[in-house]
């Protein structure tokens, strides 16, 4: 049976997640986020990690019982997510455990760094959103606001109250009138670091509010020697990411399973 870690006895998995650069992992091992299963209390050998969409695997991929207990747990907590390996021990245990049940999919990386940002354009994209749309920091007001509509939900859904987004989160929604209509978080956050979040309601899209609500974000982040990560799901979040300053990294491809 796996044992699921507070967030105040996540040292046991610091030794195995030490060189990840996920900020997702990172945040999950300094418990600002996410949620962490083991084995073994004293030395585990690997550990589960999720964190909203996002499932991660690390350590020594187990044999025998310790993989049914395993397998067990991804279905119960990240069937819904897509599934990092570390590597590729641990692609190879996927796709034994779970077979014809796994899809990949393929997602984007960027590189990021203040020397590639051009701090006067961002603030053009924030003048640029259309007239009657405001852009603003998201604050406790907004931040209920936000979980409250079923389509930004999921957006500050990691952090759990509003104090503890207040203190490792940040988000910036466009508003017309009294309603969020898009908006930019940090999805997660570890030490220097946010993992950037960005969504449009439908009826909004492609007018500029993702892009001015990113602007902002970005902005706040480099003012406070934040990095934002950035890590898209399909091609038009790239050209968003490269509009910010961001530099084409690579495509990369993790699994999601697909009969659970």
């Amino acid at each position: 049976m796996m044992i699921e870690l507070g967030r105040e006895k996540r040292q046991t998995i610091e030794a195995m997640c030490r060189d990840s650069g996920q900020v997702l992992v990172r945040g999950a091992v300094e418990g600002t986020g996410g949620r962490v299963w083991v084995p073994d209390l004293e030395n585990a050998p690997w550990c589960l990690i999720v964190a909203g969409d996002f499932a991660y695997l690390y350590g020594l991929p187990p044999k025998g019982a310790g993989a049914l207990d395993l397998k067990s747990q991804i279905y119960d907590a990240a069937g819904h997510t897509f599934l990092y390996p570390e590597n590729g021990r641990w692609a190879q245990w996927l796709e034994e455990q779970f077979p014809g049940q796994l899809r990949m999919v393929t997602r984007y990386a960027l590189k990021r760094g203040e020397h590639h940002f051009d701090k006067d354009l961002l603030k053009t994209y924030i003048k640029g959103v259309p007239q009657g749309i405001r852009i603003k920091k998201v604050d406790e007001r907004l931040y209920h606001l936000t979980l409250k509509e079923e389509w930004s939900r999921d957006l500050c859904a990691n952090f759990e109250d509003f104090k503890y987004f207040q203190a490792h989160g940040l988000g910036y929604a466009a508003l017309k009138g009294h309603k969020i209509v898009a908006g930019c978080w940090a999805y997660g956050a570890s030490e220097g670091m946010m993992e950037v979040q960005v969504k449009t309601k439908k009826e909004h899209r492609r007018q500029g509010l993702a892009l001015g609500c990113s602007a902002a974000f970005v902005l706040e982040c480099l003012e406070k020697d934040i990095i934002p990560n950035w890590d898209a799901t399909n091609q038009q979040s790239v050209e968003l990411a490269l509009k910010l300053g961001y530099i084409y990294e690579k495509e990369y491809q993790v699994y999601h399973l697909v009969s659970v």
